[in-house]
């Protein structure tokens, strides 16, 4: 039986490819921390494993999403709009993790509309993120990368 088709509308579109990119692209920052910083290989496994799963879950509502792109008209493209100032490595790795949680529920709430499935799989990679959360953040702890 053929998959069904994901038609966006162009709203909706430009909301998913935003946080699909915003979801994508903290995971990158938190994998790359815990492999070239805290040095946890089973926690590295867990974050890369996610990574790979979620951009192979969920290709299709990315290759769907991508044509309502308009990153030059984008209102948060300015500086002005990430007003975080990062001061250490765990600062980077803590912010990242809200970015991808935030896009994760903005992505179930928007999906919930007409792709329960799809809502439901990222409702599952969100609260999988609370968990390597603090298991990350209690790694990084023990080495103290709040040292400048």
């Amino acid at each position: 039986m053929p998959k069904r088709a994901i038609d966006l509308s162009p709203a909706v579109g430009r909301i998913v490819d935003a946080n699909l990119n915003r979801l994508s692209e903290g995971l990158k920052v938190i994998e790359d921390i815990t492999r070239l910083a805290i040095n946890e290989p089973a926690l590295l496994n867990h974050i890369r494993h996610l990574r790979t799963r979620f951009a192979k879950e969920f290709i299709r509502l990315r290759r769907a999403a991508v044509q309502f792109r308009n990153s030059k008209q984008d209102l948060g493209r300015g500086d002005r709009f990430d007003r975080l100032k990062r001061k250490s490595l765990n600062d980077v790795l803590f912010a990242n993790f809200k970015r991808t949680q935030e896009a994760a529920r903005v992505l179930e709430e928007v999906l919930k509309i007409d792709f329960p499935d799809c809502a439901r799989k990222i409702k599952s990679v969100r609260f999988t993120l609370y968990d390597l959360e603090k298991a990350t953040l209690r790694a990084a702890n023990k080495i103290n990368l709040d040292l400048p």
